[in-house]
């Protein structure tokens, strides 16, 4: 009896003990889920949504994001062709014409590392709202400045609707009008993360690995019979200027001019050559097929092999090296990668991988070390 009596003390902790584990139970999980939502803020899931501002089919979505430059929540309307939403905004807008844009007053020069050669950058204001004022330099107002001016603002009307891309507010003559961001070009990525030390982690670096991607895939996903390849880049640091950083450390392509356009007929690329007449791109950043063949001979465009959307591919590596940055990191992700960054890295483009699969692999990679609660590296600050 003894014995059972004793046993059956152990067995039946008093009813406090119960209560006790309970609350400690119920209150870790608040503070993981607090954890999750506030204390990561690299977490695209929890700090860039979008929602419907009212049960009315009929009123706008809203993409809203965590601001690390406010410091709080902002929200803009989500816009169809010939529109553009600001945050802040509560309707969207159709893009500015010629009269409309004399409204915009104020000019400052933007903060770039690039100082523009062919256009003037500036932040004005449009009814309150911070906005990019570009100007083609008088001294470039030729045809082919022209030629290039629209052919960049006819891509950022074809794409206008898509996220990835820099959102067109106006246009008139040599002059258009986009959507500002203060964090500027991806070359200022190591700056501001030394500011905003909190997003400095590997969620926030392996996302913009995986923005770049979703960028690729866009552009060479065959829209309106065409496909787009970056001509203008000789190095990540010059391919980098293209690209800027929104306020939740995510990508947009900005710098569109140079983009060379593919046409596809019958399923196939047709193939071209970069259109720019002086530059030799035979630097280990470019495809091999961008090099010229000739060695003994000058640099002649004329005589250049046409290549495709595959030099594009070559340089997804090299990129998303330069955006994890930190060697801890690199030793830990880099490995899941080689396969496919060695296919990136074919010297024949017809081997090397379609944007859309190198996409896949990567998110894959994200989703075993990031994703779907993993902590191998979620907690791992550079």
């Amino acid at each position: 009896m003894l014995l059972s009596s004793d046993h059956n003390n152990f067995a039946d902790p008093p009813n406090f003990l119960y209560w006790f584990w309970f609350f400690g139970y119920l209150c870790a999980c608040v503070i993981l889920a607090v954890f999750k939502l506030y204390l990561l803020p690299s977490s695209y899931k929890s700090r860039n949504f979008t929602h419907n501002s009212t049960a009315s089919t009929h009123a706008p979505n809203f993409k809203c994001i965590w601001s690390v430059v406010d410091n709080r929540t902002k929200c803009k309307p989500v816009c169809g062709h010939g529109y553009f939403g600001l945050y802040g905004m509560e309707a969207c807008h159709p893009w500015l014409d010629c009269d409309e844009l004399k409204s915009i007053n104020g000019s400052e020069k933007i903060p770039l590392s690039t100082p523009g050669s062919v256009k003037q950058v500036r932040i004005s204001k449009w009814e309150g709202y911070d906005v990019v004022v570009k100007k083609l330099r008088d001294y470039h107002i030729g045809r082919r400045a022209h030629t290039e001016y629209k052919h960049g603002l006819q891509i950022l009307k074809d794409f206008s609707n898509h996220s990835e891309v820099l959102q067109l507010v106006g246009f008139c003559d040599s002059v258009m009008v986009t959507e500002f961001h203060a964090l500027a070009d991806a070359n200022n990525l190591e700056k501001h993360l030394m500011v905003y030390k909190d997003f400095d982690n590997v969620s926030t670096r392996f996302q913009l690995c995986l923005d770049f991607l979703y960028i690729m895939t866009l552009l060479h996903s065959g829209q309106g019979g065409k496909v787009y390849a970056h001509c203008d880049g000789n190095a990540v640091s010059i391919l980098l200027w293209q690209f800027l950083l929104t306020d939740d450390f995510r990508l947009v392509i900005s710098d569109v001019d140079a983009l060379v356009d593919l046409e596809i007929l019958n399923g196939v690329t047709q193939k071209k050559v970069c259109p720019v007449e002086s530059r030799n791109y035979s630097v280990p950043f470019n495809a091999p097929e961008q090099h010229w063949p000739y060695k003994e001979e000058p640099f002649n465009i004329s005589r250049m092999p046409p290549y495709d959307e595959k030099i594009d591919i070559w340089k997804i590596p090299d990129v998303c090296k330069s955006f994890l940055h930190y060697m801890p990191l690199k030793i830990k992700i880099l490995p899941h990668l080689r396969d496919i960054n060695n296919r990136c890295k074919s010297k024949d483009p017809q081997t090397r991988p379609k944007a859309s699969e190198v996409l896949a692999v990567y998110r894959d990679v994200h989703r075993h070390l990031i994703g779907n609660g993993s902590t191998i590296l979620s907690l791992h600050h550079t």
